[in-house]
């Protein structure tokens, strides 16, 4: 069975019999590696692809196991679904264009689980687009140097992405392409690029997240601009030693909030637990933030070939934050994807 008949038969499988429409890109990708416009019905044997002409050629050249149906324009497209598929009810992610059919129920958790465990190919692509940010981190500490804003930093570090063949995640949490926080800015864990010149002193938060071929990963180091106070030196090894110790149980069989509670019981050891202001981690996978949720109450068991991050932090409001983050694959040992020293790195 071929990766894209597994995902369909896993679809199918959590649907209980319904028919199963995909209208989101992201949903198509995974069922077919075309990203675009358009919709996506699930059969056993193929995924049938019903888009407008603006879309077809592309759709027929990278789809994989997909029938193509075009309708003349984007308009007609619900339509010439609901006669390609069987009569019943459907289940679809997003209903927005096919509400008034009154044939689907929308049920967008029915993807995301069919979506949280990676195959061999995913698992790959993840890897691949790691590796690129890590060279990224590698070239990392000779662009911050005192005098740059951040937005020059991250253009920087879009510029490198690029050449190297990687394409921005978008995010829901905010609207600038990578994170690059210095000083004060830091301790906002979703910080937007501002012109804040980085100085001496600075501690600067880099969260880096791009996609290969259509899957993310996502790294965060954060690097010292010239010397830093020992207060700084403490609460970087605190959230080092927590990052690494709730990287250590992430294993099979482990709870998901016992990572997150892994992370907050070694930061409670140095009186940081209350700087850390969101859950430890999230899945990884075509979205940036996937399941599994690695936070407090989430009881699901982490499974082999889920693809998490941790990435505990701490923040002083206006003073400064320090974030550490890796990819990790799940098996009986967490495999970090993600590979850049976290020791300290000074930069300027």
């Amino acid at each position: 069975m071929t990766v894209y008949a597994e995902r369909r038969r896993r679809l199918l499988s959590l649907a209980r019999g319904k028919q199963v429409v995909a209208m989101t890109a992201a949903n198509m990708f995974y069922l077919t590696d075309f990203w675009g416009g358009g919709a996506a019905i699930v059969l056993p044997d193929k995924t049938v692809v019903v888009t407008s002409p603006l879309e077809a050629d592309r759709a027929e050249e990278l789809g994989k196991e997909v029938e193509l149906v075009v309708a003349k324009r984007w308009k007609e497209v619900p339509a010439a679904l609901t006669r390609r598929m069987k009569k019943g009810k459907g289940v679809v992610d997003d209903d927005s264009e096919l509400r008034a059919t009154g044939r689907f129920s929308m049920d967008m958790n029915l993807f995301l689980q069919a979506r949280r465990v990676k195959d061999a190919p995913e698992i790959a692509r993840i890897g691949q687009a790691s590796r690129r940010l890590d060279k990224i981190f590698e070239a990392l500490p000779g662009e911050l140097r005192p005098g740059r804003t951040e937005w020059q930093v991250a253009a920087e570090v879009m510029k490198m992405a690029t050449e190297q063949g990687l394409t921005p995640s978008g995010s829901d949490s905010a609207l600038s392409p990578t994170i690059v926080a210095a000083g004060e800015n830091g301790a906002l864990p979703h910080s937007e690029l501002t012109s804040r010149k980085i100085k001496r002193g600075d501690l600067v938060v880099a969260d880096i997240f791009f996609r290969f071929e259509g899957y993310n990963s996502d790294e965060t180091r954060t690097f010292a601009v010239g010397t830093i106070s020992s207060e700084m030196k403490k609460s970087y090894s605190a959230v080092l030693e927590a990052q690494e110790s709730s990287m250590q149980i992430a294993r099979v069989g482990t709870i998901c909030e016992d990572v997150h509670l892994e992370a907050v019981r070694v930061l409670r050891k140095h009186g940081l637990a209350k700087r850390l202001n969101h859950s430890v981690g999230h899945g990884v996978g075509i979205d940036i933030h996937e399941l599994p949720k690695i936070s407090k109450g989430s009881k699901s068991k982490l499974l082999e070939g889920d693809v998490i991050t941790d990435e505990p932090g701490v923040y002083f409001l206006g003073k400064y934050g320090i974030r550490i983050e890796d990819t990790l694959k799940i098996g009986r040992k967490p495999v970090p994807l993600t590979r850049f020293t976290k020791e300290l790195v000074t930069a300027g």
